[in-house]
């Protein structure tokens, strides 16, 4: 049994070695995903601080008054006093300064794919190569969370996790995909089983069935009243304010004739970029049709929530994320030192 199950261990590694080895190293970069965007384009996304930021209509009239022919749809907010604010016009994000109402600049939508932290999202999820390398990334992921299973259960017989220094170099090899592989096992099943729910559907759905009772349909925008002026960006945000109190705003879209305001909001314990509760406001009248809290969501909700922040390592902060970068490196690792293994035995499985 112990035998078949290495040798099941071994072939299904050196299959999906090449794939694994992309994701674990382009993974690594992307637990800095956001700060490898803004450490290479500081003009862009630094402003200087300056007390408490303009109101969003005034930032909305200069973007306005800068780009008259493209109209603000969506904004961006940030938290951190020195970080631009990016908004939406048409197919252009502009980046504004929230305390002077300065442009820093514009990206199009090419020029926004072509950057380096897009470029590894991309190849971590995809390969470059579009649905074909989605569906070979998911199983390769699938695959991987079977590797660490079956490698706990192989090495537990033995409980190897001293590494012989002194010893040659194929015997320190063999100490360190055994040492090193056992210490990230749990971090790295948790990465892998995070990964397979964002990328299945299904499974997130079967996370979702663990709620109590069924998550409300959207709310629908009401019908367009006679000469009624469109909602504000500031009247959205107090409106939202009020309606989940200690949230941070994280985003505005204002919707349209059909569909009402969205605002994504973060409460404190939400370690996600863009926060998971949204309130949703009339687009006409500024009333608030629905807010979503993550504080009041049931277990399957909840679950379904972390998947982003465990699988990137934001769910606790600086902390996971480092220990995230170190765990994904540990993959790559794992993956070179069981090739070097395979190779190293062949002789001797070759006797045998």
């Amino acid at each position: 049994m112990r035998q078949s199950l290495t040798a099941l261990h071994r072939w299904a590694a050196l299959t999906t070695g090449i794939v694994l080895l992309c994701t674990a190293l382009s993974g690594a970069s992307l637990v800095f995903e956001g700060a490898i965007d803004r450490g290479l384009n500081p003009g862009l996304w630094t402003a200087s601080p300056g007390g408490t930021p303009l109101p969003i209509d005034t930032l909305v009239a200069r973007v306005h008054a800068t780009y008259p022919s493209s109209s603000v749809g969506s904004v961006g907010l940030s938290d951190v006093p020195d970080r631009a604010w990016t908004f939406a016009a048409g197919a252009l994000t502009i980046f504004v300064n929230p305390h002077t109402g300065g442009i820093n600049g514009a990206r199009t939508p090419q020029q926004s794919q072509a950057t380096l932290a897009r470029r590894l999202h991309v190849f971590h999820v995809e390969l470059f190569a579009g649905r074909v390398g989605r569906t070979v990334v998911g199983a390769a992921t699938a695959v991987a969370l079977f590797l660490l299973l079956t490698g706990i259960v192989l090495w537990w017989p033995d409980k190897l996790m001293r590494i012989h220094t002194g010893a040659s170099w194929k015997r320190i090899n063999f100490d360190l995909h055994h040492a090193l592989g056992i210490v990230a096992a749990l971090f790295l099943v948790i990465i892998t089983a995070s990964g397979l729910v964002i990328h299945y559907q299904a499974l997130a759905n079967a996370v979702k069935s663990l709620d109590r009772s069924t998550v409300a349909p959207l709310p629908k925008q009401s019908p367009e009243p006679a000469d009624a002026p469109p909602l504000s960006f500031d009247a959205a945000a107090v409106a939202a304010r009020a309606a989940l109190p200690g949230a941070v705003i994280t985003a505005i879209s204002l919707g349209g004739p059909t569909n009402p305001a969205t605002v994504a909001m973060r409460f404190s314990e939400d370690r996600t970029p863009g926060g998971r509760s949204r309130v949703y406001v009339d687009h006409y009248t500024g009333r608030v049709l629905a807010a979503v809290s993550t504080r009041d969501a049931h277990l399957g909700t909840r679950l379904d929530n972390l998947k982003r922040s465990l699988h990137t390592g934001d769910v606790l902060g600086r902390p996971t994320e480092a220990v995230w970068f170190v765990a994904a490196l540990i993959l790559a690792e794992q993956i070179i030192s069981g090739v070097l293994m395979w190779w190293n035995g062949r002789r001797g499985r070759r006797r045998a």
